[in-house]
C-alpha cells in the first residue's frame, strides 16, 4: 500500500454561480414578475398548508363515517357488556347437567350457542343473556369451549324452569298429593 499525500489528490473546480448568465436567459418583459410570482407561489403553499391544517382539525372533531358493510363492528363493547350483564341477571339457574336443583323444568325454550368472545366468562355472560332475550330463566347442559384462534364459545339448553315450593312427596306417603 503506498500511502499518497493530500497535494497529489486532484480537485475538482468548483463553478462559480454566475446570476448574470441566468438574467440572459429570462426574457427581459417577463423579468419584472418573476418576484410576484415567486412571491405568490410561496403565498399560496402556505395558505394550502394552512388550508389542509385546519380542514384536518375540523375532519378530526366529527365522528367517523362507517361504511355501511363494515357498520356491523362498530360496536361499543363496553355498552354491549353492561347490557349483556344486565340480561343475564334474569336466568335464575345455571347447570352443567341435565337437571336443575331446587327447580323443576316447565319446558325447554331453545338450544343457544355464542361464539367470539375472549374469555369463558365472557363467554357464559353472553350465553346468559342470549337466553334471557329468548325468553327462558335457566340453563342446562352448559358448555365452555376454546377455540385454536384464542376465542371462546358456550352452549347450552334454554329452558323455563320454576322453582320447588315444596319437597316433593315420597312414593307411598299418606294425604293428599302434593300440588302442582
Amino acid at each position: 500500500m503506498i500511502a499518497c499525500p493530500y497535494s497529489m489528490i486532484p480537485t475538482l473546480p468548483v463553478m462559480a454561480l454566475d446570476v448574470s448568465r441566468w438574467r440572459d436567459v429570462i426574457p427581459p418583459p417577463v423579468r419584472p414578475w418573476l418576484l410576484p410570482a415567486g412571491i405568490a407561489l410561496v403565498a399560496l403553499l402556505v395558505v394550502r398548508a394552512l388550508w389542509r391544517g385546519v380542514a384536518r382539525r375540523i375532519r378530526r372533531r366529527r365522528p367517523a363515517t362507517i361504511h355501511p358493510k363494515l357498520a356491523k363492528y362498530n360496536v361499543d363493547h363496553a355498552k354491549l357488556d353492561r347490557e349483556r350483564r344486565k340480561l343475564a341477571t334474569r336466568i335464575a339457574a345455571t347447570s352443567t347437567g341435565t337437571r336443575l336443583a331446587g327447580f323443576r323444568i316447565v319446558r325447554q325454550v331453545d338450544a343457544v350457542f355464542v361464539e367470539g368472545h375472549r374469555t369463558p366468562e365472557e363467554a357464559l355472560i353472553a350465553l346468559k343473556a342470549a337466553t334471557a332475550e329468548r325468553g327462558a330463566n335457566a340453563l342446562l347442559n352448559v358448555r365452555t369451549e376454546r377455540s385454536a384462534a384464542g376465542r371462546c364459545a358456550a352452549s347450552g339448553d334454554a329452558v323455563v324452569a320454576a322453582p320447588l315450593t315444596k319437597p316433593p312427596r315420597p312414593p307411598g306417603s299418606a294425604g293428599p298429593p302434593a300440588p302442582d
